[in-house]
């Protein structure tokens, strides 16, 4: 079962403690659904183990100013209670739609694992993470960095990425893009990399 924290539940990212409260609302809701669902099926979807509040199938929805920009989709969350930094997990992959007007997707991420860092608003993904937009551009790396304050991606790993326009596929090492994936900066392009540009001189012609 999927559901979303929706109205007052949307996570601002004004709002310090985003993914945190995002969390809280997460362990009501499962009450909220107690009266639709069996008894059996609400508790598989909400255990406290050894001091982790554990959510499955869940959605968060990610707003700016009221405006929705982006939606993650996980099967399992875990928020450790002990944890000094109380981290946030999403240890079994991680989808993210990213949305232009609150309606339209521009943009999708996923990854088999993530986790919030609370301290600097950052979400750190790895393991076959890969971004592509609806234009045709696609983005490849192990492990980076999606930082929720500038709405970009980084990383200093190795990456490969994919273009529509002008055709290109370039390797490099280390990269900073946006959301959408219009503005991607690669840090030191590897030799191998290639692109077709088209020859509007009429030379050819």
């Amino acid at each position: 079962m999927t559901f979303g924290l929706t109205s007052a539940n949307m996570i601002n990212k004004s709002i310090y403690k985003k993914l945190i409260t995002a969390v809280t609302f997460v362990s009501s809701c499962f009450f909220m659904i107690a009266c639709e669902n069996n008894v059996n099926d609400v508790k598989a979807l909400s255990s406290k183990v050894g001091g982790i509040d554990i959510g499955k199938d869940v959605a968060i929805y990610v707003s700016d100013n009221g405006r929705m920009t982006a939606k993650m989709m996980a099967p399992v969350m875990k928020k450790y209670l002990l944890d000094s930094g109380k981290m946030i997990e999403f240890p079994n992959t991680i989808k993210v739609d990213f949305y232009k007007d609150s309606a339209k997707v521009e943009s999708k991420l996923t990854a088999n694992y993530a986790h919030y860092i609370q301290e600097e608003n950052k979400v750190f993904l790895k393991g076959d993470v890969v971004v592509y937009n609806t234009k045709g551009d696609t983005l490849w790396c192990k492990e980076m960095y999606w930082d929720q304050n500038t709405t970009k991606f980084h990383t200093d790993k190795e990456v490969v990425v994919k273009q529509h326009s002008p055709i290109s596929k370039i390797y490099g090492l280390g990269f900073e893009a946006s959301q959408d994936l219009s503005d991607i900066k690669i840090i030191k392009p590897q030799s191998n990399s290639f692109a077709i540009i088209s020859d509007s001189s009429g030379l050819n012609q």
